[in-house]
């Protein structure tokens, strides 16, 4: 195809897509004509492309925005009803992207939090702990209603001088492993769990390795450990 015959080309596309589909139809050259329309197609498929791309752009940020305040929202609802319902008990934090308790009236909030009709959290979607430094370790709840379809993270910060936090594994069975693997590199102290004992290392394994002065024991049974968190140093 000539340079000539691509702009007169261009040029009727141009027309189609202004809606004047006459000046292609016109066209006496039947060949030239099925490449008109066929390069209309193929303008009109891509300038749709770049329309979806651009909404599909704008809409998942509002989107976003939506559900960031719609999680503000259920935050700041639990936090006034735990105020309500178990005094003294809330921490206050500057994130608002969770909700910080103390432990003691823990197992009773999580109870109330998935028997709630208004709350319904029936799945425990993740629990994990952390050492936040400053001798304190955090134990962390990911909480979901399938139901009402929302979301809340709550923290439990302990000094690890008496890491102990109510358990929650015969409120949400699932909370079991995971409270027992959160024991197993932490050492937090699940109370009332029915089986808490380690589930990745051996029961007489020393330390807790995901504190942050672990030290590794140089030898198990014999058997030299090789330090793991040299390359971390």
């Amino acid at each position: 195809m000539t340079s000539d015959q691509e702009r007169l080309i261009a040029e009727f596309v141009e027309k189609g897509l202004a809606g004047d589909m006459d000046s292609i139809n016109a066209i006496e050259d039947r060949a030239l004509r099925g490449k008109v329309k066929s390069a209309l197609v193929k303008a009109k498929r891509s300038g749709a492309v770049a329309k979806e791309s651009k909404e599909d752009t704008k809409i998942p940020e509002k989107e976003n925005q939506q559900d960031k305040q719609a999680e503000q929202s259920i935050d700041e609802k639990i936090k006034k009803m735990i105020e309500e319902q178990f005094p003294d008990t809330l921490i206050e934090n500057s994130d608002s992207d969770h909700i910080q308790i103390k432990p003691e009236k823990w197992y009773d909030i999580a109870n109330w939090l998935k028997s709630d009709s208004s709350l319904l959290f029936d799945s425990l979607q993740c629990q994990m702990g952390i050492d936040i430094g400053d001798d304190m370790l955090e134990s962390r709840y990911n909480l979901h209603s399938m139901e009402l379809d929302h979301y809340i993270e709550v923290r439990i910060a302990v000094h690890r001088s008496n890491p102990k936090i109510p358990s929650v594994e015969q409120i949400w069975r699932i909370a079991d492993w995971f409270e027992r693997e959160t024991y197993d590199m932490l050492g937090i102290e699940y109370t009332g769990h029915r089986d808490l004992r380690r589930i990745l290392l051996p029961d007489d394994w020393e330390g807790w390795p995901l504190r942050k002065d672990y030290q590794v024991q140089e030898t198990y049974h014999g058997i030299v450990v090789p330090k793991m968190k040299e390359g971390w140093e």
